[in-house]
């Protein structure tokens, strides 16, 4: 799945929303229609006329409403407005009205990350076994290929074994510039004491500078691979200096 272009999608579907319910027209008429026709509804007669007396309005006087009306059209407005505005719902704003979607998008792209640093986990973890399995056969490989008489040499175990964990240190260090053991034990084996051209140049065995060479290669290899299980740490150990 490509993570950029769910992200993208996201993003975009919520920005259509937020303007769809920020710009969508009003659907109601003028509100002092509204007012009258709820105020002139029966069932509204005495709570108007409640709401007139607790304005200050005479209670004999607002008994007949339509003479009241026509006697007193300000303060018969006035408790009409009041008697509306305290019935009235708060007005829902775009907030109220996009709630539910945002609530279900944050929680599919909650779901997604989680998902996906699952994913990238495991990969790494697969990515370590790889490794240490390619740097363990290698190391084996190159042992036995140096130490074998040079007439009886045979490199097929160790050409393959060299080639497995090339790949796998190619693709480390294209993955993760910033790892300079990574980088070095690749040049270790590509140009340096444990290169094919090194080793089967010796005729008599590994000397200490191989052996050493070896035990360096491991333990730069175990730290990369470890590094490889652990995705989103620093990895301190394998930047280098200044590198963000």
């Amino acid at each position: 799945m490509d993570r950029g272009v769910g992200w993208r999608g996201a993003a975009v579907a919520l920005v259509t929303v937020w303007t769809a319910l920020a710009w969508a027209p009003a659907a109601h008429a003028d509100p002092e229609d509204h007012e009258l026709v709820y105020c002139l509804s029966p069932a509204q007669a005495q709570p108007l006329r409640d709401a007139a007396i607790a304005l200050g309005a005479d209670k004999a006087k607002v008994a007949d409403l339509p003479a009241w009306r026509r006697g007193d059209a300000e303060a018969f407005e006035k408790a009409c407005q009041a008697l509306y505005e305290a019935q009235k719902q708060p007005p829902q704003d775009v907030l109220d009205k996009a709630l539910p979607f945002l609530t279900g998008l944050f929680g599919a792209l909650a779901a997604y990350v989680a998902t996906a640093w699952q994913a990238r986990v495991t990969a790494g973890r697969a990515d370590r076994d790889a490794l240490v399995a390619a740097a363990t056969e290698f190391r084996a490989a190159a042992l036995e290929y140096a130490s074998t008489y040079v007439a009886n040499r045979d490199s097929a175990r160790f050409d393959k074994a060299h080639t497995a964990l090339l790949t796998r240190l190619r693709r480390v260090v294209a993955e993760h510039p910033s790892w300079p053991s990574a980088e070095a034990a690749k040049n270790t084996i590509v140009s340096g004491p444990l290169s094919p051209e090194a080793l089967g140049g010796l005729s008599g065995g590994p000397g200490r500078r191989e052996e050493e060479a070896v035990e360096e290669l491991h333990s730069a290899l175990d730290r990369v691979a470890a590094a490889l299980a652990t995705p989103g740490r620093w990895h301190r150990s394998l930047r280098r200096k200044n590198t963000g």
